[in-house]
């Protein structure tokens, strides 16, 4: 018991790596481990190891591990439970972010696509998330990134990525103000090109899911190519596991050694593991060469699976004209009706959707915007910025739910592309 306890808290902290290309390398460490186990070249020599001792004395009050990653030829390296993200040059460190928030970010798994940087959900302040987020290097801000159909109040630490979105699975959805809290025995994919949540479906021959997810017990990080597991709860075709990302098929390795799950330290390049055992003995092991070994019991793909299971093609289609014209009886009978009843009603207290939609066709800046909201009197610049991606997402969930689409769209003007403006489309 005390063993799958452990691994399941490793499970948590050794999260996936964040790469996605041709070179994909990362360095996961907990210093004050890693201090002991003696001389270490770091990332190939390009990490000189004072650097760890300079981030001991940035946050010697926490005990933090430090996830170290390449983009790009630099090394970049993300704290957790915080949104400092530096950049390495030389024996220097530079805060790629600006402001000052804490909290809602433990957990947060790095992510890099398109040479830009992202983080990925979190938990804090007594509840999950699955937020999305991208740094804005022009600002030094993280900036929310509105995704459709996010699973409410759910957080995964075992994430990774392929060529089309992004896996987040065996998580759990929790929300201590509204007493939710469950495991999920599969998991999400955030499609990339659509930022669309869908479910996950896992096979495992042999498995039962929810039997795995309530053992938990997994060590998880990812490669180049592969998703890779480790647990020892003695459950079938479970032990050494690896997730071809591209393809999702899902291979058995019959393994319980865990070393690489209690080392100090965690390399990874292309698709080759180095870690220390507990004697202090480097090892490697190699995925691909592991791949080959391993036997396939199973797949790990996006659902196909659409609302109303079931119903005719052409029932489905009427339920979704129902709901149009419900919800457009909604949009006109209820502004009518409360108008009518408080006539006197200033512009400031109207329903922000009745504010925006006469402005249809529109490119309203960010000030605009923030007067409309009602959040223009908020000094903190990072606050209102919060506030005003809460508000977006709120509003177009609404409209959406209306009208069956967004009504305010980031936008860009082609002659200027660096400020950002918001379109009204009603």
């Amino acid at each position: 018991m005390k063993k799958n306890t452990t691994l399941l808290l490793l499970f948590f902290l050794l999260i996936g790596s964040t790469g996605f290309g041709s070179e994909y390398k990362t360095f996961i460490t907990f210093t004050k481990s890693i201090k002991n186990s003696g001389p270490l070249e770091l990332m190939e020599g390009k990490l000189p190891i004072a650097l760890l001792d300079s981030l001991d004395l940035l946050y010697e009050k926490s005990p933090y591990r430090y996830h170290f990653y390449e983009m790009e030829g630099k090394i970049f390296v993300q704290l957790p439970c915080t949104f400092d993200l530096y950049e390495v040059q030389g024996t220097k460190l530079v805060n790629k972010y600006r402001y000052f928030n804490r909290g809602y970010t433990c957990g947060t798994t790095p992510l890099v696509r398109d040479s830009t940087h992202y983080l990925l959900g979190g938990h804090g302040f007594w509840r999950n998330h699955m937020d999305l987020m991208v740094l804005d290097e022009r600002h030094g801000s993280w900036e929310l990134v509105l995704t459709k159909n996010q699973p409410p109040n759910y957080f995964s630490s075992f994430v990774y990525q392929n060529s089309k979105g992004v896996f987040a699975l065996f998580g759990g959805t929790y929300n201590q103000r509204h007493g939710i809290e469950s495991k999920n025995q599969n998991g999400y994919f955030l499609d990339w090109e659509s930022k669309s949540w869908k479910e996950v479906e896992v096979k495992i021959e042999g498995v039962d899911l929810v039997e795995l997810a309530e053992k938990g017990g997994l060590f998880f990080t990812q490669t180049q190519d592969y998703a890779f597991w480790v647990t020892t709860n003695g459950l079938k075709n479970i032990g050494w596991n690896l997730i071809e990302k591209e393809s999702g098929k899902l291979f058995y390795f019959d393994s319980k050694n865990v070393d690489m799950g209690i080392s100090p330290f965690l390399e990874v390049n292309g698709n080759v593991l180095r870690y220390a055992t507990p004697s202090g003995e480097i090892k490697y092991l190699d995925l691909d060469e592991l791949r080959q070994e391993s036997k396939e019991v199973g797949s790990i793909q996006p659902s196909n699976k659409v609302e109303l299971v079931g119903a005719s093609s052409w029932g489905y289609g009427l339920f979704i004209i129902l709901v149009a014209l419900g919800g457009l009886l909604v949009y006109k009978i209820i502004p009518r009706y409360r108008k009518e009843k408080t006539p006197s009603l200033s512009s400031k207290k109207l329903d922000p959707v009745q504010l925006l939609v006469p402005l249809s066709g529109q490119l309203l800046t960010t000030e605009t915007l923030d007067q409309l909201l009602g959040i223009d009197g908020q000094a903190n610049f990072d606050s209102r910025r919060m506030k005003r991606a809460r508000l977006i997402n709120d509003i177009n969930e609404q409209y959406l739910e209306q009208v069956g689409k967004e009504l305010i769209v980031r936008d860009k003007k082609p002659e200027d592309k660096r400020y950002v403006y918001y379109k009204i489309q009603a």
